[in-house]
């Protein structure tokens, strides 16, 4: 049985994982499945971001939403912070300052713990540069540094979308067993072996692939479609069709 569905956003509920732009049948598949379950959304997003997302994409106010990668979630008009507010939007200004070319993102001024930057680098390149920085001024091992593929994100340690989703279980008072979990990233993989049923759209990477229990065929939001018209109706009970 299967009684809330989480979608990440980007590289999901988008057109491809290069663009921000939002698959026209994704939702329409996910206004279509509204009222029939609990939909939610899981980001890096910023939660002023996720929260608009949430109403113009037509989902009922009230709805999950976990935003900053984990950091923090909304339910019920609830709000509940995961993380421990480490100061890193002023670390990223120092950055700012040392790496040529890096600067804030859109979203800058409306994030708490999960900060983000951008740069016209390499990924993997501008992920070993900031970590290099951040050895040099002490700060080795107490920041996680990734980037999205959208943008370089500067993480508390202990953020992570797993243990948000299990937190958002406890509050909905379900078993995280009866929760369906789209993505595409390696921020989406941990959520795997928490949900019963982890989906990764075909073009997720290689390691969230191993570990869904679901790949679906169709990329990014045509796969969150495919899920949500196709494959749901086989796999949930005939009450929630």
């Amino acid at each position: 049985m299967i009684k809330a569905i989480l979608l990440d956003v980007d590289g999901t509920l988008t057109r491809d994982r290069s663009t921000e732009a939002l698959d026209p049948e994704a939702i329409e598949a996910i206004q279509e499945t509204v009222g029939k379950y609990v939909i939610g959304l899981v980001t890096g997003n910023a939660l002023i971001v996720t929260q608009a997302l949430a109403r113009y994409i037509g989902l009922p106010r009230g709805s999950p939403l976990i935003a900053e990668n984990g950091c923090i979630l909304e339910y019920g008009g609830e709000q509940y912070e995961l993380c421990e507010d480490l100061g890193l939007r002023e670390v990223a200004l120092r950055l700012i300052k040392i790496i040529p070319g890096l600067k804030p993102t859109y979203q800058f001024n409306y994030r708490r713990f999960d900060i983000t930057l951008w740069a016209p680098r390499d990924p993997r390149e501008l992920v070993s540069i900031v970590n290099e920085e951040l050895r040099k001024i002490g700060l080795a091992g107490k920041v996680r540094v990734s980037h999205s593929g959208y943008a370089l994100h500067l993480q508390p340690p202990s953020s992570s979308k797993a243990i948000a989703v299990k937190r958002l279980c406890e509050v909905m008072s379900i078993p995280c067993s009866e929760v369906a979990y789209v993505g595409d990233s390696d921020t989406d993989v941990d959520v795997m072996d928490v949900v019963g049923y982890g989906v990764a759209v075909s073009n997720a990477v290689d390691e969230l692939r191993r570990r869904a229990r679901i790949v679906l065929p169709r990329p990014s939001g045509r796969g969150v479609a495919y899920f949500l018209k196709y494959y749901l109706p086989k796999i949930s009970p005939k009450e929630h069709q």
